[in-house]
């Protein structure tokens, strides 16, 4: 058995999984709120107001800028078109097929050798843990 602590292991999976979800995020040359934009947007169209709502329970990270203003990003890029509702273009469908796919390697990455009966007893321990420290979302 280790001798490392729980929080020692928690927070090097964390440092893990970040630089692994930074890269891809970076390899594709969006940021984490454009990621979060375009995924909601993968389940059809929405105005800002809707995006900022599905968007609103998310963590907030030191390097998102506003919705608005990573919306005008994506759409000067031609991925987001806005008349009316903001969409998915052709060009944004496919950069979101993309980085599904590098996410879901990462993830296979990640759970490799793990059974789904260890995933879900991982993920059910860690939320009462949560619940311990006063997380209630």
């Amino acid at each position: 058995m280790s001798t490392r602590t729980l929080a020692y292991w928690l927070a090097l999976v964390d440092r893990l999984v970040e630089r692994g979800f930074t890269g891809a995020l970076d390899e594709h040359g969006v940021t984490r709120m454009q990621w979060r934009i375009l995924t909601a947007l993968g389940d059809g169209p929405a105005s800002a107001e809707q995006l900022d709502a599905s968007l609103a329970d998310l963590p907030a990270y030191d390097d998102d800028a506003t919705t608005a203003e990573q919306l005008s990003e994506l759409v000067e890029s031609g991925w987001v078109s806005a008349d009316g509702a903001y969409r998915l273009t052709e060009r944004g469908e496919t950069a979101r097929s993309h980085i599904v796919e590098a996410v879901a390697t990462l993830r296979a990455t990640l759970l490799t050798g793990i059974t789904e009966d260890e995933e879900a007893a991982t993920i059910a321990l860690l939320e009462r843990m949560a619940r311990n420290l006063g997380w209630d979302a």
